[in-house]
């Protein structure tokens, strides 16, 4: 009974932690461009992108904003809200950190593919070590693929 009690509770245990890695998959460029495309597509209804395209703040500010939204009828998927959150979080870390070596506005009118990218930011982030880590390298990097047209936003 004892034996049968813990594989039951193995089996569990590994299906939840199975379904906890699929939600925390590395982000792909297409969750970036997904994500902005969501911001689009929803945020538009009830105002302009100027506002949150010129905003900065990190996570937590972020998070808060979108429950804030989502509390005023914002109706967005558990992906679509994760997508927008961390390209949010990807501009912000762009023209944060960016901005402090550099005015944004060059690499804004670059159309690079994601590689190409992930290059360039970090040979620019090896140029002030521990100014970038790792995933922000990938973040800015995706945010800059994804960003398209946007530049006229920001």
């Amino acid at each position: 009974m004892k034996k049968t009690a813990i594989l039951v509770f193995l089996m569990i245990l590994a299906g939840f932690m199975v379904a906890l890695a699929q939600d925390n998959e590395p982000l792909t460029f297409q969750d970036f461009a997904e994500g902005k495309a969501a911001i689009e597509e929803n945020c538009m209804e009830c105002h302009t992108l100027e506002e949150p395209m010129k905003k900065i703040t990190d996570r937590a500010g972020w998070d808060a904003i979108l429950t804030k939204m989502a509390g005023k009828g914002a109706i967005m998927s558990k992906k679509k809200r994760l997508q927008i959150l961390e390209y949010l979080v990807a501009k912000s870390t762009f023209q944060t950190k960016c901005s402090a070596c550099h005015a944004l506005e060059r690499p804004l009118e670059k159309n690079k593919k994601f590689q190409a990218w992930v290059e360039t930011v970090r040979r620019m982030a090896a140029k002030k070590p521990e100014h970038l880590t790792e995933e922000e390298i990938q973040a800015v990097s995706g945010y800059l693929t994804a960003k398209g047209e946007e530049k006229t936003l920001l």
